[in-house]
């Protein structure tokens, strides 16, 4: 079939009808130079929502525990304003396993237990005291084994519980460690909707006659509370309860080296401190014989090492506070009534032979 000749305006016209709609199958869609910027800005408000509302759930849903509270009592009592004043500083086993009206009775000064959680780390519980010690006040240290071999910068999810319950307590914390906290919000989030979600079914099966599955069978969580605190700091919620279940073991330090900073850490904290007058004493953490009799080559190895540096004024080698289980709580390094007793009473006497006159108080109110 011929085609019929047209004029040039009218043949320009049927051209492009006749072509485009082949150049609409061949030509590919030109895509904009902001379209990856565009996704990516869609992505990152994703994230950050999903972000932000895992931090919401994490701060305003309640904790399972109020223990983390208990920094904010410690806190009020370090900054109390008196002429001289005896500071704990150490993990839980100077929560469980110091009486301070003992050392009080011995001493006549205020006693203030920082002692809460050794998962905090090395760094922030020498970080925490500083800004209120004094010239005059004296500071007796005590870490659990496990503190020795692990980072002194703690761990993020117990930094992150006592940073939420006492927001003051950031101002300890380096920006590294800051950083690991926030990374620990969407996991402590998830946490708590897992508990929420456990608490609502086991209340809706309970309505058809379920029974309820404890999730707290030893009961430490009504133990380890703000409501188990002393004025003086001293956790007491777990004296007179005998503990049913197997103790909890401390690390494994076999062959393990030792945190590379905690020995220069502690060093520069006692040297800084004896530059403000504040007097530092080096105790040990009291352990159950077991757990020594398997680490003797490297608690007598840590002993050694530890006596050698100058400015550490250690009054007792660590065998001295190994302790038989019948005076252990629930852990290897949580003391009962009648192991708590024995250890505050060494550590009250330690402290006057150590700083002899400066160990004792007038009488304050």
């Amino acid at each position: 079939m011929v085609r019929r000749p047209t004029s040039s305006i009218s043949g320009s016209r049927m051209d492009s009808a006749d072509t485009l709609p082949d150049q609409a199958q061949t030509e590919a869609p030109k895509v904009s130079r902001f379209g990856p910027l565009v996704l990516a800005a869609q992505a990152a408000g994703v994230v950050a929502a999903a972000f932000l509302t895992s931090m919401a759930v994490a701060i305003f849903v309640p904790d399972g525990t109020d223990y983390a509270e208990a920094s904010i009592l410690k806190h009020n009592l370090l900054a109390a304003d008196v002429p001289k004043k005896i500071v704990l500083v150490g993990g839980s086993n100077l929560a469980f396993g110091a009486d301070s009206t003992v050392i009080e009775d011995v001493t006549s000064c205020p006693v203030v237990n920082m002692g809460m959680n050794g998962y905090f780390g090395v760094r922030f519980m020498l970080e925490e005291v500083k800004p209120d010690l004094r010239a005059g006040d004296i500071v007796v240290i005590a870490w659990e084994y496990d503190s020795f071999y692990k980072s002194v910068d703690g761990a993020n999810t117990d930094l992150l519980m006592v940073t939420k319950a006492n927001t003051d307590a950031l101002q300890f914390l380096t920006p590294t460690q800051k950083l690991g906290v926030l990374g620990r919000y969407p996991y402590v989030a998830q946490q708590k909707i897992i508990r929420l979600l456990g608490d609502g079914y086991e209340a809706f099966a309970g309505l058809f006659g379920a029974s309820e599955d404890h999730s707290d069978p030893t009961g430490i969580g009504a133990i380890e509370s703000l409501g188990g605190f002393t004025p003086e700091g001293d956790l007491v919620s777990h004296l007179g309860k005998t503990w049913e279940f197997d103790l909890e073991d401390g690390l494994d330090v076999t062959n393990l080296p030792l945190d590379e900073d905690i020995l220069p850490m502690m060093d520069a904290f006692v040297r800084e401190m004896n530059t403000r007058g504040v007097n530092v004493m080096i105790s040990w953490t009291p352990i159950i014989d077991d757990y020594y009799a398997r680490h003797t080559a490297e608690i007598e190895r840590l002993n050694a090492q530890m006596e050698e540096i100058p400015s550490f004024l250690i009054p007792r080698p660590a065998r001295d506070f190994v302790f038989p289980p019948s005076q252990h709580f629930d852990t290897v390094y949580h003391l009962n009534a009648e192991g708590r007793a024995i250890r505050s009473k060494m550590v009250a006497d330690d402290i006057v032979t150590v700083f002899g006159d400066d160990a004792f108080c007038d009488r304050q109110p």
